[in-house]
């Protein structure tokens, strides 16, 4: 059965300021063995950890005091982890200069790599982090939690800019939603100009002031849970891809510590002064669900490449 942990504010994508949250924050880094610190929770039953990166190392990294409710633990981007904290300025896409040119408006948009697979010209700034690891007949099953986010919210939801984003666990790809679906950008939002058709496990995060993440719109907390070879090796994947150019990062979060043999507690349900779903400022609310602007059909539209 597939695990989602939801949040009491589940409409909602920011602290308010009024909370008492720590600042966002996010470290680069291409070590191994912190990455694999990080990661691991209870892990009786496993054995023979290895743990490997490919992509560009600007795309890989630890967090702490997230706007998700994870606290802690990796992130893996399309574009650099660095960027991730941060106020969330800008959501429209792309701007026409007056020479025809195609400018993207992002507060994440990095070609970290210049580079999209050679034979489908579709998978760009591919970013990759395997474990490896033995389990024996005591275990059957591999849990931890986690978050997708993604800058491609919600103006290029429906079309063919679908962002890739996989939990492999030998092979079969367990990035699911509450629903059953996997968890792409076209599921969390069919259509960007119909949120009613918006999935459930969808928040939106628009440019808004005092906001911890640049990120346009992210999931809930996601509960990862698959079945283990026992007495056997087992690779777990996590690989996240822009889909048909390098514009608009996307990243994964998994919860640090959760990632074991045991199912995770569920997250705490945050103070009713971080779930407000208001930013409070100059005594006055703005709401955070409100309709981005300025979304023409040239400024929601990619061009090929």
């Amino acid at each position: 059965m597939k695990r989602i942990y939801k949040l009491a504010a589940a409409t909602i994508g920011f602290w308010s300021v009024a909370g008492t949250a720590s600042a966002f924050t996010v470290t680069p880094t291409q070590n191994s063995n912190s990455l694999l610190t990080t990661l691991l929770g209870d892990t009786a039953g496993l054995s023979n950890f290895n743990l490997s990166l490919s992509g560009d190392g600007r795309g890989f990294g630890t967090f702490a005091d997230d706007p998700f409710g994870l606290q802690m633990g990796v992130v893996l981007s399309t574009g650099k982890v660095a960027d991730l904290p941060g106020e969330n300025r800008i959501d429209r896409g792309f701007e026409t200069l007056p020479d025809g040119t195609k400018v993207a408006l992002a507060d994440l948009s990095t070609n970290l790599n210049g580079m999209c697979d050679p034979v489908t010209n579709q998978f760009c700034d591919r970013i990759t982090l395997t474990l490896e690891f033995d389990a024996d007949a005591t275990v059957d099953r591999l849990f931890f939690n986690y978050v997708f986010g993604s800058e491609e919210f919600v103006e290029f939801g429906g079309n063919r800019f679908n962002d890739s984003f996989k939990l492999l666990l030998n092979g079969q790809n367990l990035a699911q939603l509450s629903d059953g679906q996997t968890v792409t950008i076209n599921h969390l939002v069919p259509d960007s100009d119909a949120p009613a058709l918006y999935h459930p496990d969808y928040i939106d995060s628009p440019a808004a002031p005092n906001t911890l993440t640049r990120l346009d719109g992210y999931t809930k907390v996601l509960g990862f849970e698959g079945s283990l070879q026992q007495n056997a090796r087992n690779t777990l994947t996590i690989e996240i891809a822009d889909i048909g150019d390098n514009f608009f990062d996307s990243a994964v979060f998994v919860q640090g510590g959760t990632l074991g043999t045991v199912a995770p507690e569920p997250i705490p349900v945050p103070e009713p002064t971080s779930t407000l779903g208001l930013l409070v400022f100059s005594g006055g609310v703005v709401p955070l669900w409100r309709r981005r602007r300025d979304r023409s059909d040239d400024l929601r539209r990619k061009l090929p490449r």
